[in-house]
């Protein structure tokens, strides 16, 4: 199942979580699709599927104490309106 968490962050902890992000590394399980950047704000899109629940609490629990994690499952948009096709 695919995911997008949008990650916001407040611009006084900018240097900090730059200097975690040149170390960082998603951790197993957790495969990146997509990640942007909102240029006009403290703000980063990730797009992902998961294998499992660990390799979620392992990619956001370090980062809690800076940065607002909001996750929602998300699907390409033909396929959603594929599937809402079959329920009517």
């Amino acid at each position: 199942m695919l995911f997008m968490d949008i990650m916001t962050w407040d611009k006084k902890d900018d240097m900090e979580l730059g200097k975690r992000y040149e170390e960082w590394k998603y951790p197993k399980g957790y495969n990146v699709i997509a990640e942007w950047s909102d240029l006009s704000s403290c703000r980063v899109f990730v797009v992902y599927e998961l294998e499992n629940a660990e390799a979620y609490m392992a990619a956001t629990c370090p980062w809690r104490d800076i940065i607002k994690c909001e996750t929602i499952p998300v699907m390409e948009t033909q396929k959603a309106m594929e599937f809402f096709a079959k329920l009517v």
